[in-house]
């Protein structure tokens, strides 16, 4: 009996914590800002601070088409007033593209939730059409 709780406490343990790795806040978003030149913005909650200091990587891997001319990958933008080891907003990034296809954006993203006062290395991996 001792051995079957113990496997369901395990359990429910995986369980979880598959399920807060897919419930990720951080999500990007790319607008066209002038031919060639597109924004990548970062999104998240209110309640969350993206940590300045941290090992942060962001991969763009450009589809048949499409092909990256710049990008400068670095977070930059305006420190938070909760806690000053934070970003409160990322500035956007500036991505230089030619061509038209699927862009997938492979990053770790290294945040905390205020509400719950834990920080979490996210992994983000997300695609977008480039027209």
């Amino acid at each position: 009996m001792k051995r079957f709780t113990f496997l369901a406490i395990i359990s429910i343990f995986l369980i979880s914590g598959l399920s807060a790795e897919e419930e990720n806040p951080i999500k990007f978003k790319i607008e066209k800002s002038a031919p060639s030149v597109y924004l990548l913005k970062i999104a998240y909650p209110e309640n969350f601070g993206i940590q300045k200091e941290a090992p942060h990587r962001i991969l763009l891997n450009p589809g048949s088409g499409l092909k990256v001319v710049s990008a400068d990958l670095k977070l930059k933008g305006k420190t938070s007033n909760r806690k000053k080891e934070y970003f409160e907003s990322i500035e956007p990034i500036q991505l230089k593209l030619e061509g038209k296809g699927e862009l997938e954006i492979h990053a770790k993203i290294f945040y905390c939730d205020y509400n719950r006062n834990i920080c979490i290395p996210g992994k983000i991996l997300q695609k977008e059409i480039i027209q």
